[in-house]
């Protein structure tokens, strides 16, 4: 890893000493949180004593609200301010357990994001580095992993790429750029695999980046490569909204609004150039249509969204997990956010929907 970062074994010793790593912190059920003068509060069993939550009231409601119209069989929103970490909506529905703390999910495309970090950091690739492909579509086979200038018949940049989750792209530069320990340590920086620096206890996600050369193709393109929380979504955007920088996360009003840093994950250039891949997503890639209305006008006209879509289906029962994960305004954010559904197969609304409604939730609460 590199120096100054969150993965050193002297910085993760201070941080649980403080409490500022998510395996210290209290052990809070936030699913419990209600309102008292103004604020919400969540008891906790350790003391017997409420505790006041850096939640917002009304921005908390509306997630609510879009959770239960979502009508997902469970489903999380987590939002918070990039600039201090403070958790403004820690909103969970269904699963039987906190959703937005619990690594319940496939990462899928989102860890794409991950992956585009890594390649960027090496320093041989840029957003406008260029990559043929043909199929990758819904599956990844050991004879789709070397180019082939007779069968490619598509080719693109990693910028654009990224927008629009080529997973062929991904899968083959990670090949000829990567390694399974390059790509496992940035994910871990970013909060993936590792403990996410929250002042309440939660679970680690789970990554598991195969050393066999299929197997890591296919996980660098975010297909079936452990379980990862919203909260652990969020904190990626995050650390790319602070250009690089990760700010660590709190749910307890206790302190003053103080930007805690602990350390780069990335280059501020690499998290530059991801700002703009990340704005891809909603302009032209995956989630284009649902950031236009019908009459293809954008809905937030006077902001831009940076973001990510994951889709994979599976699991017992069998459910299509639905990603959402970005920050905006995107050149000078204000807010980060993450929404996971779990549908059936058909579903009613998808979590890029859900975050469009939240981020309206959000603009209209300044006004």
């Amino acid at each position: 890893m590199r120096a100054g970062s969150f993965g050193t074994v002297a910085t993760i010793a201070a941080l649980l000493s403080t409490g500022a790593a998510g395996a210290a912190g209290p052990r809070l059920d936030l699913r419990r949180a209600r309102a008292a003068h103004g604020k919400l509060v969540v008891h906790d069993p350790a003391t017997g004593a409420n505790v006041a939550l850096t939640l917002d009231p009304d921005l908390q409601r509306a997630a609510n609200e879009l959770l239960a119209g979502a009508k997902a069989h469970a489903g999380a929103i987590v939002m918070s301010d990039v600039r201090t970490g403070r958790v403004l909506v820690w909103a969970t529905r269904g699963g039987g357990t906190d959703l937005v703390s619990t690594p319940m999910a496939p990462s899928a495309s989102v860890f794409k994001v991950v992956t585009a970090a890594a390649l960027l950091e090496t320093g041989r690739v840029s957003r406008g580095t260029r990559q043929c492909y043909s199929g990758g579509e819904r599956a990844i086979e050991a004879d789709d992993l070397d180019d082939d200038r007779g069968r490619d018949d598509r080719c693109t940049t990693l910028g654009d790429a990224l927008g629009h989750s080529v997973n062929l792209v991904f899968a083959r530069m990670a090949l000829k750029h990567l390694s399974p320990t390059l790509l496992r340590d940035e994910a871990a920086e970013l909060g993936i695999g590792s403990e996410i620096p929250i002042d309440v206890r939660v679970p680690s996600s789970t990554l598991r980046v195969p050393e066999d050369r299929l197997g890591f193709a296919r996980a660098a393109a975010g297909f079936w490569n452990g379980k990862m929380s919203p909260l652990s979504a969020l904190f990626l955007m995050q650390t790319i909204a602070n250009r690089g920088e990760r700010v660590g996360l709190s749910v307890l009003d206790a302190q003053p609004e103080a930007r805690e840093p602990l350390g780069r994950a990335m280059s501020p250039s690499t998290a530059n150039a991801l700002v703009r891949m990340l704005e891809v997503t909603t302009r032209t890639g995956t989630s284009a249509k649902v950031f236009r209305h019908e009459d293809g006008t954008r809905v937030f006209p006077h902001m831009s969204v940076a973001g990510k879509t994951g889709t994979l289906i599976g699991g017992s029962p069998r459910r299509m997990y639905s990603w959402f994960a970005g920050f905006a305004p995107s050149r000078h954010p204000e807010i980060a956010l993450s929404v996971l559904l779990a549908n059936d197969v058909k579903w009613w609304k998808k979590g890029n929907e859900v975050a469009r409604d939240m981020l309206e939730a959000y603009v209209a609460h300044k006004k």
